[in-house]
């Protein structure tokens, strides 16, 4: 072989292997991911709403993937305690709280469940998204709270109220989501 195609080989290997690593730096950053979710003591849940069955069929389910990007931690991570502690002291019951890390990838959706189980659902069923703009970040945020209606164990008779919004956030910065029965306290933390 020539020593000019050997070297243009080399070059077109060297601009590949550039390439494939400059993707994934922009793909490969992780954030941690803190969701309190609490319920409204003076707004109980009183929707008529069913839970969707299909809650996380779009999703990577955080307590059952093997994905090495998404990845429950353990609570000696959380940050968000203080608030936690803040908002039990003030009456409002927390119904879940959970960290995990993900990427920012917009097609990736992170479903994550807490509570007490109800049947088939627990009491919070939620789906993160995140997604990075060039000018900031944005979180994606579905999220149910489920109630048993009647004796109490009673899984056939469940009652969901829904919250879905979209929001631009500054990581590191601990963002609230309120709705009817039903509040979120959100923090994303760049790994």
């Amino acid at each position: 072989m020539k020593p000019v195609t050997r070297i243009l080989q080399q070059l077109a290997l060297l601009s590949l292997v550039l390439l494939a690593a400059s993707g994934h730096a922009q793909t490969g950053d992780t954030y941690q991911v803190e969701a309190i979710v609490f319920a409204q003591p003076s707004a109980p849940l009183s929707g008529n709403r069913t839970p969707d069955m299909q809650w996380a069929d779009d999703a990577v389910i955080l307590d059952e993937t093997a994905r090495s990007d998404v990845r429950k931690l353990d609570d000696t991570q959380r940050r968000l305690g203080r608030e936690a502690d803040a908002l039990r002291a003030q009456g409002y019951p927390i119904l879940m709280h959970s960290t995990w890390v993900q990427p920012a990838d917009s097609s990736l959706k992170v479903a994550v469940r807490g509570g007490e189980p109800l049947g088939e659902h627990h009491q919070v069923e939620a789906v993160v998204g995140l997604q990075r703009g060039p000018e900031a970040m944005q979180i994606e945020v579905k999220a149910w709270r489920h109630t048993g209606v009647g004796a109490p164990g009673d899984a056939g008779q469940i009652v969901s109220e829904l919250i879905h919004q979209t929001r631009r956030l500054r990581p590191d910065e601990v963002h609230y989501l309120d709705h009817q029965s039903m509040g979120m306290l959100v923090r994303v933390t760049r790994r």
